[in-house]
């Protein structure tokens, strides 16, 4: 009997992704690396490997180790150049060189805009711009563009606009530990300013300027929302927009929540899942006589394919879809070619492809579940499936979608709680209740969208397919709704999180092929990941941190302190906000207490915190260490006179930003420490010892 080769062995090339993707990741440490000096490293690596390469042919002994390791160095540094080489403010045209000297911009949106509470944003992408001195350049980047609400028609994606630049400012993170950094997650995708417009300060340009891919992508993904409104009922028709082309700007949040905690998000973000069903019925419906007319194959291949990445464009282009599409096409041109096909081998070869594409979708977090996933399938679903064989095909079917169910939640649940700080305990039975009716829903929502295009009402399976929405909305809601649905508030450590996989990875081998150096191995990476928890929270009973928040509009100083948090309120201090929560998840808090206190000691050192104009002399009088300024306080005449030691002066949210930046100034011109959290994001100070 043949034996079956070991993954490391089939597929080389995941060997090959690994170095690789390992320099990408480094890349945002290794800035002050010029791109010069990695490509004389690179030329070096290159000329040692085919050095090397013709030493093996000669049969030198040592030629291949020291080959393979000069083959993963040069991939690290190719992997590590490209992430640089990519990154917009390396470019000599990026618009930000010269912000503040801009007057106008010319730019284009990118897609429909997501939509908020009060205002539209806007993916933007820079063409030229014009300077202050008069002068018109070429220019490329990308920014946010903010306009109301009402005016998110006012832009079309494809055409061109003429935008006034003189409110356009650099993405701060706000730094609230533990939170949601949208600066950061807008780094990651080559975006770093931001700008708010009135629709009656842009031009449009003439429409022989238009973009006609991205307009004819737009009016696309209108054509199917629009056929999503006439055919199916309400509230069901927003969540059919989700599921044909992902659009989720009308979920409600709820709605979203109930999904997210029940371990089925995936069926409402059009993900490889679907990408997979459409490939499935092209696959089936377009029938050819393929048999006599060899030629027809090549007819097939190449409407699949180019259905497949129109249907890839529609929604989006998200990574997890552009990663579906490409494997779907490297398995199709297999099969048309009569070659074998080795499915770790294409998931490398196509995570090595997109990344040579772009680079930054590495941080993208549907981007790695929809990897991890599809690897944990491959790797897990044949031996579940393995251990029960149903005679039944009912049976057969359902058993099969557990096996896949459970096979996937091996290698993303790390992941999950990563990026989600959460686990759903009844994911099981929530994705053999959404998966059947979501699949069949997409089936509906397709054929209402063709019906559209092509002008016949189908008023029944518009009606079918509401029924499906809602007996899911139903079946999940009422899962989510059993006691201990989520566990909550988890807080890994990236080091927790790698040794999560790798007691997975030692195990999973052991059961494979039990050995008692794997086993070993495996307990010693279970003591590691104990380690590393005891550590964490060893290290949140001792800590003792002053904190101020950065939240527009808003004012809360905290004080952490082992596992306890103190809250200092005054009259612009919130009720509720998702960065508290977040802060004391992140602190590992368990208990809270508040205050309006307005002078406290920390660490043996003085924080004030006036609650008016007239409180501030009086507290600078006490010679406190930390001075926390408010909206409460309209002036620092008190403390530019003040003859005694200035403290150290900490200007939170609740100020506006102008004045903010305006008396930051002014402290720093005067000599006095100040950190201004407009600028410099929320005040993390840990005591020293």
């Amino acid at each position: 009997m043949q034996k079956t080769a070991h993954p490391w062995i089939a597929a080389p090339f995941v060997r090959l992704v690994i170095p690789f993707c390992a320099g990408v990741l480094t890349a945002p440490h290794a800035a002050q690396i010029g791109l010069q000096t990695g490509g004389i490293i690179l030329l070096i690596l290159l000329g040692t490997a085919t050095g090397l390469h013709i030493m093996i042919k000669k049969q030198v002994q040592s030629a291949p180790s020291l080959f393979g390791t000069c083959l993963y160095l040069l991939l690290f540094c190719m992997g590590l150049l490209l992430a640089l080489q990519q990154d917009q403010r390396r470019q000599p045209h990026w618009f930000g060189h010269q912000a503040k000297d801009i007057l106008l911009l010319v730019a284009q949106p990118e897609a429909l805009p997501s939509l908020g509470a009060k205002s539209a944003r806007f993916t933007m992408q820079v063409k030229s711009q014009v300077l202050k001195n008069g002068q018109l350049h070429f220019a490329s980047g990308k920014f946010l563009l903010y306009t109301p609400l009402n005016q998110a028609a006012s832009l079309q994606p494809g055409y061109l606009y003429l935008l006034p630049a003189k409110r356009l400012k650099a993405l701060i993170s706000p730094g609230n530990p533990g939170s949601f950094d949208f600066a950061a997650f807008n780094r990651k995708k080559n975006i770093f300013h931001q700008l708010y417009l009135d629709s009656s300060q842009l031009i449009e340009y003439p429409p022989f300027t238009t973009n006609s891919i991205i307009h004819w992508r737009t009016k696309a993904k209108l054509a199917a929302l629009n056929a999503m409104d006439k055919t199916i009922q309400q509230p069901y028709n927003q969540l059919a927009k989700a599921l044909l082309i992902g659009y989720r700007e009308e979920l409600d949040d709820d709605l979203l929540n109930t999904y997210s905690q029940t371990g089925v998000i995936h069926v409402i973000a059009v993900s490889g899942m679907h990408l997979g069903l459409i490939f499935l019925l092209l696959q089936k419906v377009l029938v050819f006589p393929e048999t006599r007319f060899p030629a027809f194959k090549w007819i097939k291949f190449l409407l699949v394919i180019c259905l497949t990445w129109f249907f890839a464009a529609i929604t989006g282009s998200a990574g997890s879809i552009i990663r579906a599409a490409t494997m779907f096409s490297f398995i199709l041109f297999a099969k048309l070619i009569r070659k074998p096909v080795v499915i770790l081998q294409s998931i490398s070869l196509t995570a090595f492809l997109l990344l040579l594409l772009n680079p930054y979708w590495i941080w993208d977090t549907g981007f790695l579940l929809s990897f991890a996933a599809l690897i944990s399938i491959v790797l897990y679903q044949p031996k579940i499936a393995a251990l029960a064989e149903p005679a039944h095909p009912l049976l057969k079917l359902i058993w099969e979608l557990i096996a896949v169910t459970l096979a996937a939640q091996v290698l993303t649940l790390p992941l999950c709680i990563a990026f989600f700080h959460q686990a759903p305990v009844y994911f099981l039975p929530a994705n053999l209740v959404a998966v059947p009716l979501s699949s069949c829903a997409l089936i509906g929502a397709l054929i209402l969208w063709i019906s559209q295009l092509i002008g016949i009402s189908l008023p029944l399976i518009g009606l079918l397919t509401s029924c499906l929405l809602s007996w899911m909305n139903q079946g999940i809601a009422h899962i989510s709704q059993l006691p201990g649905a989520v566990v909550e508030e988890i807080n890994w450590t990236i080091p927790q999180v790698l040794s999560a996989y790798l007691i997975l990875f030692l195990f999973s081998g052991w059961l494979k092929k039990p050995s008692f150096r794997l086993l070993c191995f495996g307990l010693v990476a279970c003591l590691l990941f104990v380690a590393l928890e005891a550590s964490r929270q060893y290290r949140q009973q001792k800590q003792e941190v002053l904190l101020i928040y950065h939240l527009p509009g808003k004012s809360i100083t905290t004080v952490i302190s082992g596992r306890k948090s103190y809250f200092y309120l005054n009259r612009y201090s919130p009720a509720s906000h998702p960065a508290l929560q977040s802060g004391l998840r992140y602190f590992g808090c368990e208990e809270s207490s508040y205050s309006t206190q307005t002078v406290f000691n920390w660490q043996h050192q003085l924080v004030g915190v006036p609650a008016n104009q007239q409180e501030l002399g009086a507290i600078l009088a006490l010679r406190p260490t930390y001075l926390v300024l408010t909206k409460q306080v309209n002036s620092l005449q008190p403390l530019l006179i003040s003859p005694k030691k200035s403290p150290f002066v900490l200007l939170d949210g609740s100020i506006p930003e102008k004045r903010a930046n305006t008396w930051s100034g002014l402290l720093q011109a005067s000599g006095i420490g100040v950190h201004n959290t407009w600028q410099n994001g929320a005040f993390c100070q840990p005591s020293r010892p």
